[in-house]
């Protein structure tokens, strides 16, 4: 059989169940797998198994990623401590934590009971995460009269606003590297009045994802860090619309943006 060139890396079955695969945007598992491919098999002069020099245009190039996303994977692959990085000269280093037991083909178990027992426990834990949010959205026909119909769809509305406040949470802070509470009253009723307007989970990300690439690492020509508006009451305002629909303009250095009053905080 002819060779194939260039080598291999190995991918677990588990992969299919991580949080990169099963619940992140598609480009992460893209750059993942690129910065994977790219680690060194062996030790040389330069790098230890593992481990690579990368460059954010080369991930963009090969994957396809806006320079964003590329930020954003990096910086939750970090928090993850799935990688490590080093600033270097022109670029980064990257180390791939735990290369070494994932790649080292000794490590799987190749008995295929284990292996069965192992996709039916996590097929199950998917299916029951499953259910119980397509429940949230079920209507309940079992209703005695349209009274206790009215208070279920009230009830399933309630917990599904919070589940998406919730996740809209865990998205900004992942994302900006920040810890705000889910109980805070003005962000609930920010996030509760965007909800009523018909905004979906994806613009909220969106807004969050705009302006991360916007604000972060950025002042203004007074010297306030842009970053502090990276905020629910900032973000989930009554500016919300124009946000999200917002084009960028995040390649000019030089550029430098300002917020009005009413902006900066929404009582």
């Amino acid at each position: 059989m002819t060779k194939i060139n260039g080598g291999a890396t190995l991918w677990a079955r588990q992969t299919t169940d991580s949080d990169i695969f099963y619940k992140k945007p598609h480009v992460w598992f893209k750059i993942w797998f690129y910065l994977i491919n790219q680690a060194k098999h062996k030790d040389n002069k330069q790098f230890r198994r593992g481990s690579c020099f990368m460059k954010y245009e080369w991930i963009m190039e090969k994957t396809k990623a806006k320079k964003s996303e590329v930020d954003h994977c990096i910086r939750w692959l970090k928090s993850a401590t799935m990688i490590t990085t080093a600033k270097a000269t022109r670029g980064f280093i990257v180390k791939v934590n735990k290369y070494d037991p994932f790649q080292s083909l000794e490590n799987y178990k190749s008995d295929t009971k284990s292996d069965s027992k192992s996709d039916l426990k996590a097929k199950q834990k998917r299916n029951k995460s499953e259910t119980k949010a397509t429940l949230l959205y079920k209507n309940d026909n079992n209703g005695i009269n349209g009274k206790n119909d009215k208070n279920g769809e009230r009830r399933d509305s309630v917990k599904h606003h919070t589940i998406l406040r919730e996740q809209i949470i865990n998205y900004l802070n992942t994302e900006t590297g920040k810890h705000y509470l889910l109980t805070t009253s003005l962000t609930i009723k920010l996030i509760k009045a965007r909800l009523k307007e018909g905004y979906s989970l994806d613009d909220f990300k969106k807004v969050i994802d705009v302006k991360i690439e916007e604000w972060k690492g950025r002042f203004t020509k007074d010297g306030k860090n842009m970053e502090d508006w990276l905020r629910p009451q900032t973000l989930f305002g009554n500016k919300f619309e124009s946000y999200l629909n917002q084009n960028n303009r995040i390649n000019d250095p030089n550029r430098f943006d300002f917020i009005d009053e009413e902006e900066k905080l929404i009582e």
